[in-house]
């Protein structure tokens, strides 16, 4: 059984559809992208899947459970978190401080968790007394992953991660991404532009276009697919 499963999603914004029945799985400890066209719909699935938007038709279930109506914050408490693209930290807060909203629902969190996340990403460490708002786009990523992380959950949904990362920091993220499945065993689901680099670390791989499935397989058959290469990853 997978651990995420969205069946025949539709969905959008007042009046407009913009998802038109998509389908997608997530597996235990998988990392899965998203890809396609600017306004396929990849972000709007996500929020869909998590509870921000309403699924209009379909089924998303997570481990078993049906989670479709859920609120994001019920979403939450079942193991499942969410690192949007953008307004991801509290830009008046500090590091820590943002790490402690990342954990508000765990009456456990310990400080073994907070050195935890300062060890996977040392700059938090440095900075952690510093307010996330004055941080660069690329630390403020993260500290957002490492929030999402406090509460040890079973599945990330992540929300281009490379968006706004100087080219010499995008293969160090993609690297921590893997780091992050193989030491926590946290599955993750993410939407990324810098397809190629995304499919290389994937376990699997969906296109979206329109709104619709386009494609779905391994990230590597993915890569190796001459149509999906000349529609989408650039020829």
């Amino acid at each position: 059984m997978a651990l995420l499963e969205a069946r025949g999603v539709v969905s959008g914004y007042g009046d407009a559809e913009i998802l038109h029945g998509v389908d997608i799985e997530v597996g235990a400890e998988e990392i899965v992208t998203i890809i396609g066209p600017n306004g396929a719909g990849k972000s709007t699935l996500m929020k869909a899947i998590y509870g921000l938007i309403d699924c209009w038709e379909g089924q998303v279930t997570f481990d078993g459970l049906d989670i479709t109506d859920l609120r994001a914050d019920e979403v939450t408490e079942q193991g499942l978190c969410y690192v949007p693209q953008r307004e991801n930290v509290f830009p008046t807060l500090t590091v820590r401080e943002n790490l402690e909203m990342g954990a508000y629902i765990d009456a456990d969190v310990s400080e073994a968790d907070f050195q935890e996340a300062f060890e996977r990403f040392p700059v938090l460490r440095e900075r952690q007394n510093q307010k996330a708002g004055t941080m660069s786009g690329g630390q403020q990523q993260m500290l957002a992953l490492s929030s999402a992380l406090m509460l040890d959950p079973e599945l990330i949904l992540v929300d281009e991660p490379s968006a706004g990362l100087a080219p010499d920091l995008v293969d160090d993220m993609f690297d921590r991404l893997v780091r992050i499945r193989d030491e926590t065993d946290t599955a993750i689901l993410m939407v990324e532009q810098n397809a190629r680099q995304a499919l290389s670390v994937s376990d699997k791989g969906y296109v979206l276009d329109m709104g619709e499935n386009k494609f779905a397989g391994s990230g590597q058959d993915l890569l190796d697919s001459d149509e999906v290469g000349e529609l989408y990853l650039g020829g």
